[in-house]
């Protein structure tokens, strides 16, 4: 009776060990699901957002958003960085000087600006380009949220660094993200206002950087007020 007993008890919790696997498996693979659903669905957004630098003061700025792999960033206030990017290279442009860097357009930033994202949780899954490290969730003022440590694949099919993508829940909603500068700087970015989400046409101009742009002046195409640039013709490349 005692080893029946027993055999019951260790049947019982082998049971339980693999429900609980089952649970936790399937209620990553709906949060993993609804992340990547939620990236597909998005042709182009535009929205204002708060900068947070560990060594610099919060920005305010506006990134506009389109597949695939375009980026504009432009900031209020005398800030002058404008960063583009495209299919082609991503610059960082300082507007009153006329300086331009050029950069590869690899980073975790492409998680929001690549199509067909496709996520999975196991590093080792060839068929995926973005790859979940860790989901954390938390509760605050009632309403509950989730974060991603997401790597995505670069164009030489090695893994970026690391962003941490913040979502609210129900409905599901991308609140920001947090990655690290290449001198391991942490900046956060906080989504204050989505603008517009999947509008029918964007101007290219958007996502590239004219010769007649530079040498007007007229470089910027966000929603700030901000005057043209005026530049001595000794600052001029």
């Amino acid at each position: 009776m005692f080893i029946q007993k027993n055999l019951i008890n260790i049947a019982l919790l082998v049971m339980l060990l693999l429900y609980s696997k089952y649970s936790y498996s399937s209620e990553e693979e709906m949060d993993l699901k609804l992340l990547e659903n939620y990236l597909n669905s998005i042709n182009n957004l535009a929205f204002i957002f708060e900068q947070k630098s560990q060594d610099a003061d919060k920005e305010i700025g506006w990134m506009q958003i389109a597949k695939p792999n375009k980026i504009r960033i432009e900031y209020e206030g005398h800030n002058d960085l404008i960063i583009i990017a495209n299919s082609f290279y991503l610059i960082l442009y300082k507007a009153k000087d006329d300086i331009i860097t050029s950069l590869s357009n690899d980073g975790p930033w492409n998680v929001l600006s690549a199509e067909n994202i496709r996520i999975t949780s196991d590093i080792n899954n060839l068929e995926a380009n973005s790859y979940v490290k860790n989901i954390k969730k938390s509760s605050l003022n009632g309403k509950n949220y989730i974060t991603y440590e997401i790597l995505m694949k670069d164009k030489s099919n090695q893994f970026s660094a690391p962003i941490f993508l913040s979502a609210s829940l129900d409905p599901f909603k991308i609140e920001g993200w947090t990655i690290y500068d290449n001198k391991n700087k942490k900046i956060i970015v906080k989504i204050t206002e989505i603008l517009k989400t999947n509008k029918n046409y964007l101007s290219p101009d958007i996502f590239s950087l004219s010769e007649a742009e530079r040498i007007s002046g007229k470089v910027w195409h966000g929603p700030f007020s901000k005057d043209k640039i005026v530049r001595k013709p000794e600052y001029r490349n």
